[in-house]
């Protein structure tokens, strides 16, 4: 991926299992988040092969996107919800975009997603506005859910939480993977959380991938990037905590 004259992505050769709980990390400005984007079609790449579900995504129209777009579900990091809309509304968007439900049969659909992320239904009528961070993150999740997408991407899904709300939304991923076998792609800057929820951590550096491993196989690994990862405050107080 570039643009105009920076090469932000380079390279890249990248598996998502079915299943399992994929998490992208690395410094700021390695980009992680355009690696997710592009996963997630919701930009092109400027070279290479993005297959999903066996179709090579790079250069298809939106016409032949679309049908792939309504089997994944994507929370934004700033949860992305239409400030003027109800959490209801917000999670029945996609539904009105892309089936010809009548409006009850859409709520009733919303009411049920907005349950599943665990936010009581008194919710449902606040508006952005008047929820904490953390309902906030479930309201966005209850949105990409809405279509019950085989895939779903995260960016960010723990930032500006304090550490129960974290741990609150991490225990949701696992759950939603475990109930449903869903396959998940995160970006995060949350040590904690990748301990907690990961399968496999891919480590982005200079536009590549430097290293692919469990967060244990990392935690030990010689390479050069690694041993930076872990090498900061925070890197080492989560690998302290992990090791007691």
């Amino acid at each position: 991926m570039q643009f105009d004259q920076k090469r932000v992505l380079d390279g890249i050769d990248l598996d998502v299992v079915r299943g399992r709980i994929l998490a992208i990390v690395g410094g700021s400005g390695s980009g992680k988040s355009t690696l997710l984007r592009l996963m997630a079609m919701l930009i092109q790449p400027t070279g290479g092969s993005i297959e999903v579900f066996g179709t090579d995504v790079a250069r298809i129209d939106d016409a032949a996107a679309l049908p792939l777009r309504k089997r994944i579900g994507v929370m934004f990091q700033n949860g992305g919800l239409f400030g003027d809309m109800n959490v209801l509304e917000n999670v029945g968007v996609p539904l009105r975009e892309h089936t010809r439900l009548d409006d009850e049969t859409i709520d009733e659909l919303a009411q049920l997603r907005i349950a599943l992320v665990g936010l009581d239904p008194d919710a449902a009528a606040k508006f952005p506005s008047q929820l904490s961070g953390g309902m906030r993150k479930r309201a966005s999740l209850a949105r990409a859910m809405a279509l019950d997408p085989e895939v779903l991407f995260l960016d960010e899904p723990t930032s500006g939480l304090d550490p129960i709300s974290s741990d609150a939304i991490d225990e949701l991923v696992l759950e939603l993977k475990r109930s449903l076998g869903l396959t998940i792609v995160t970006v995060t800057h949350d040590m904690d959380s990748l301990w907690r929820i990961a399968d496999r951590v891919a480590l982005l550096a200079n536009g590549r991938v430097a290293i692919e491993a469990t967060m244990q196989d990392l935690a030990a690994s010689t390479h050069p990037v690694a041993r930076e990862f872990f090498g900061g405050a925070r890197g080492r107080a989560s690998l302290h905590a992990e090791r007691r």
